[in-house]
């Protein structure tokens, strides 16, 4: 009966001893993807992932974050210090040219949640080319990684098509692709917004790789388009090819009663020769906060003193931020604020800042927000050049002094206006 019992003692024993083994805490999977995304740490990270891509019996997240640890690593300097750069190097080429589909969308959906490594992460797709530029189109049709269009369209789709652009003399690949994915009739009536402005955004990605090979094809293409916004993204594409021609219909553009026409044209001109400030000027008025910025931004490229009056009618006006389909701020008053310093720097405002403290302390400004950017303009170098100067005449200073400690009653203008006090004593 004892040597019956002893038995299953023993093996309890060697069952017991065997857990003992295994290993106990989080897995290097674990560790390694905490390391990388949470701490920044790819040195670290890639110990980690390296042993995890040995451990796990599914490869696919241990590799991609592989890939984004050895870019991250590389474009920080890390693998550098470390002494690890030629390896993190050879490593992400060779993973890159390995890199299959399910992998690329592994490494996407990784970087769709914001982290400090989502740039080096992306990086890598952007060396992989060709096949990426096919899963990305592909993510943007089908509304993929929605936090990562802006990525596909501001810069991830114009890298690779300009890599490909100096590779061969010809038209890229990435432009073929692009060009089909606008082709594509847009079939689903609730799909059609979004899907117009994707269109949009990869126009204005063909503008921005600049190979007029592809000229003809948008020429083509646009015959079968219907959206004036559209129809006016590639007029202006065709004009930054080389197609003088379209210049005309893009300053008409200004005007148009579509507000994406107009914001269209507008970006344009920054961009389009010779054109008439007269017509910057009296489109300034328009009630888009949009199309005012880009034409703010267009006047600082053709500077009229005779601006300066509209310029400053944009810092009092009821124009708000706004931010654009890329997630940018656009705010029409910054960027009259930066045009009107230019022109303070090339001596188009003269007596701008006495007009603008006259009109500060005048009362007519109701809006809070509008006397901080007015304070704002003030506090640039020009037009503090402009008070000191005035200091033995109209001595604006102390006026604006006086404003501040009777009048004034808003703690953001009384704020900014003290620190002008301050810097043109």
């Amino acid at each position: 009966m004892k040597k019956v019992l002893i038995i299953p003692l023993v093996v309890l024993l060697l069952a017991s001893l065997g857990c003992e083994t295994k290993q106990k805490g989080p897995s290097n999977l674990t560790v390694g993807r905490s390391k990388l995304i949470d701490s920044g740490n790819a040195l670290e990270a890639v110990e980690h992932l390296e042993k995890a891509e040995q451990e796990e019996g599914n490869k696919l997240e241990p590799r991609a974050l592989l890939v984004i640890a050895y870019s991250y690593g590389i474009s920080t300097g890390d693998a550098n210090r470390g002494g690890n750069e030629a390896k993190f190097r050879n490593q992400l080429e060779q993973r890159i040219e390995a890199l299959t589909e399910a992998e690329m969308k592994q490494i996407l959906q990784v970087l769709s949640k914001r982290s400090q490594v989502r740039k080096a992460g992306l990086q890598a797709l952007v060396y992989k080319g060709h096949d990426a530029a096919v899963l990305i189109l592909d993510s943007l049709e089908k509304n993929r990684y929605p936090s990562l269009h802006a990525d596909f369209t501001q810069w991830m789709l114009i890298d690779i098509g300009i890599a490909e652009k100096k590779l061969a003399d010809r038209r890229t690949d990435t432009l073929d692709l692009i060009l089909a994915t606008l082709a594509k009739p847009i079939t689903e009536p609730r799909d059609r917004k979004r899907k117009l402005d994707i269109k949009s955004k990869l126009v204005q990605v063909i503008s921005e790789i600049g190979d007029a090979k592809v000229i003809e094809a948008l020429k083509a293409l646009q015959t079968d388009i219907m959206e004036p916004g559209l129809i006016m993204e590639i007029n202006t594409t065709l004009y930054q090819l080389g197609e003088a021609s379209y210049k005309k219909d893009i300053i008409a553009g200004i005007n148009h009663s579509d507000v994406k026409v107009r914001r269209a044209a507008a970006k344009a001109m920054v961009n389009i020769k010779n054109v008439s400030p007269k017509t910057l000027i009296a489109g300034l008025k328009d009630e888009d906060s949009e199309v005012v910025a880009a034409l703010v931004a267009a006047l600082a490229v053709h500077k009229d003193a005779a601006a300066v009056d509209g310029l400053v009618d944009v810092l009092t006006s009821k124009l708000v931020p706004v931010t654009d389909d890329n997630g940018e701020t656009i705010n029409p008053k910054q960027a009259a604020i930066e045009t009107l310093d230019l022109y303070g720097q090339n001596k188009l405002a003269r007596g701008l800042a006495k007009r603008i403290t006259m009109l500060l302390i005048g009362g007519t400004v109701s809006d809070s927000n509008n006397r901080y950017y007015l304070v704002q303009l003030l506090r640039r170098e020009p037009f503090k050049k402009q008070i000191k100067a005035l200091k033995t005449i109209d001595d604006l200073a102390s006026k604006l002094h006086e404003y501040r400690d009777k009048k004034e009653q808003m703690a953001l203008v009384k704020d900014a206006l003290a620190r002008l006090l301050d810097e043109v004593r």
